[in-house]
């Protein structure tokens, strides 16, 4: 009776984390009268608040990661680059502030796989004391943070970099912060006045 009971109970988890979602992160369920919502759509209600004023850091962003190695050649001395790996698009994040007390300023969620339930933070950005930039950690492992230096280019794009030397070449990470969600301030200011 224990192993029926089970199944049915894995049956009804499992339809629950296959149910389709819309644009917009929300569905009606087929067993449910009820409205369900995904965590992107419980991102993109909070960046959509009218209470208080976002900060331009703050929304949904697709990654983009360019990794480039510089070094002399052996012969001709003279200083080459080329690009070692590109990965367009290969990830989708949300910066939100944290809370307030916190050490770190803004969190980043992972919107990627994971575990029903449970969304990864995967770095942590602080403002330059000039307000100029970021410092962005992100975190590879326990053992392992890369530190990147973050600027806002536009509203729409941040952009970080990460070198390092290794046996006399350089490596530079770059990644490109792409906001999909909210779109410019001032497409916000005329959708809020319409």
């Amino acid at each position: 009776m224990k192993s029926i009971v089970w199944t049915v109970c894995m049956v009804i988890a499992f339809s629950i984390g296959a149910s389709g979602q819309e644009k917009n992160g929300s569905s009606k369920r087929k067993d449910s009268h009820f409205e369900v919502i995904d965590f992107e759509g419980i991102i993109k209600r909070y960046l959509g608040k009218h209470s208080s004023p976002l900060s331009p850091i703050e929304g949904i962003y697709s990654v983009t990661c360019v990794i480039t190695k510089r070094s002399r050649g052996f012969l001709s001395g003279k200083e080459k680059e080329r690009v070692v790996k590109r990965a367009d698009n290969y990830a989708k994040v949300a910066i939100i502030k944290d809370w307030p007390d916190s050490n770190r300023e803004y969190i980043e969620i992972s919107l990627g796989p994971k575990m029903i339930g449970q969304y990864p933070i995967v770095g942590e950005f602080n403002s330059f004391s000039e307000g100029g930039g970021f410092v962005y950690n992100h975190y590879e492992s326990e053992d392992l943070q890369l530190n990147f230096t973050f600027v806002i280019t536009h509203n729409d794009l941040l952009e970080g970099l990460y070198s390092e030397v290794i046996r006399k070449k350089t490596i530079t990470y770059k990644l490109s912060y792409f906001k999909i969600h909210p779109k410019r301030a001032e497409d916000l200011a005329d959708r809020r006045s319409n």
